[in-house]
């Protein structure tokens, strides 16, 4: 035996760090496993935006929103700083004047959520924001509860002060199996023995779909890769993140990302990286000099109608699931949330957002990401996670 526990936490990203953290804050008796370490996978391998705006539907953006709301007091609670900023991101560059009714619409939309604020800036509204900018950009798309943090510092933060309360932490150690007695979680097998637990919480970013099937679930997961180019120090050109570029506190500049759905292959692509750094150069003309330093990829878990996916299931008591897109966003937000749930004091109606809404045809599919799943499950599987009935529909 490895270790008793009230709930197994596995993976140790953002989400499952957090989840950890509020956790053990709690009071609650926490083990934290992982394949690797902390922030090894998804986490390490992202741009560490807080994205408000680009969160599209309502229920989705005041998700983010509410857990946007939390970093400003995080640092102080975790002990570390997080490099937190905001107020001073643009989601997206506008370069062709055909593209300012959608723009104007889409902020529309998205503001109509309480809290939210996203405007079109003209010209020289971008440019006084962000004086780098090319002054031939038609505009940007601008919202003050966006902001970034350092990814890295993040999952330590939480998982040291896990620590402290006195969560257990299993790095290098890989889930092999759970045990169920009466569909009910009795505990998880791991390469370095049993964790002996009644609820244990899926925050295993990529791998989530096959610690479910460990289980008999099929959870519409699927891994999108995300390219970035880090350049070398540089003077300051950024105020904040501007159109998936961010500058860190050292200097060197992110450019990123894209969102390609080929399987488990973190290899990077001249032509993906050539486009990101072309759009790159474009708006921000002074990085035509600047020298890349890396190029890089990750992997994150998509679920296939692009909503995360939180909550228990249905027919098998203690499993509890956490993953999605944004979990750098949405890691503070989730780990209260699903620690609430796990206490039985839920605060926020997590419907919207279980695994039951693809039984329960509650879900559209974006196309790519359909063509994903299936590419990976094949069409049977596809129609059995995704059907009321559960069959081949």
């Amino acid at each position: 035996m490895l270790d008793t526990s009230d709930v197994a936490v596995i993976g140790a990203g953002a989400r499952g760090s957090a989840i950890a953290y509020y956790l053990a804050r709690e009071g609650v008796n926490v083990a934290l496993v992982d394949r690797g370490f902390l922030a090894t996978g998804t986490t390490g391998a992202t741009m560490g935006l807080i994205n408000v705006s680009g969160k599209p539907p309502a229920e989705y953006t005041a998700l983010s929103l509410a857990s946007a709301r939390l970093y400003p007091d995080l640092a102080e609670a975790l002990g570390v700083d997080l490099e937190f900023e905001s107020g001073q991101s643009i989601l997206e560059v506008i370069l062709d004047p055909a593209d300012l009714p959608a723009a104007h619409e889409y902020a529309k939309r998205q503001s109509r959520v309480p809290g939210v604020d996203v405007r079109v800036l003209d010209t020289y509204e971008a440019r006084q924001m962000a004086p780098e900018l090319s002054p031939d950009i038609i505009g940007a798309v601008y919202c003050p509860q966006d902001g970034h943090l350092n990814p890295f510092r993040l999952a330590w933060g939480f998982i040291t002060a896990a620590r402290r309360l006195g969560a257990r932490f299993y790095p290098h150690t890989r889930v092999t199996g759970i045990r169920t007695t009466q569909s009910r979680v009795t505990a998880v097998v791991t390469t370095a023995g049993e964790i002996s637990t009644r609820t244990v919480v899926n925050a295993a970013g990529v791998e989530v779909p096959s610690i479910g099937e460990m289980v008999g679930l099929s959870i519409p997961v699927v891994a999108s890769r995300g390219q970035i180019v880090t350049t070398e120090a540089l003077p300051p050109l950024f105020p904040g993140p501007i159109d998936s570029m961010r500058q860190t506190r050292t200097g060197s500049v992110l450019i990123g990302t894209t969102e390609e759905f080929v399987g488990y292959d973190t290899g990077v692509t001249t032509r993906a990286l050539r486009q990101n750094v072309r759009r790159a150069v474009r708006i921000m003309p002074r990085l035509r000099t600047a020298r890349a330093i890396r190029c890089w990829a990750g992997l994150r878990p998509w679920p296939v109608d692009g909503l995360p996916i939180m909550g228990g299931v249905s027919g098998l008591d203690g499993y509890v699931i956490a993953t999605g897109h944004s979990g750098i966003t949405l890691s503070a937000i989730t780990g209260q949330l699903i620690a609430d749930a796990i206490l039985r004091r839920p605060t926020v109606a997590l419907e919207s957002f279980m695994l039951d809404r693809f039984s329960e045809g509650r879900f559209h599919f974006p196309v790519e990401g359909f063509r994903a799943f299936r590419r990976r499950y094949g069409s049977t599987i596809l129609a059995r996670a995704v059907s009321p009935a559960g069959g081949d529909a």
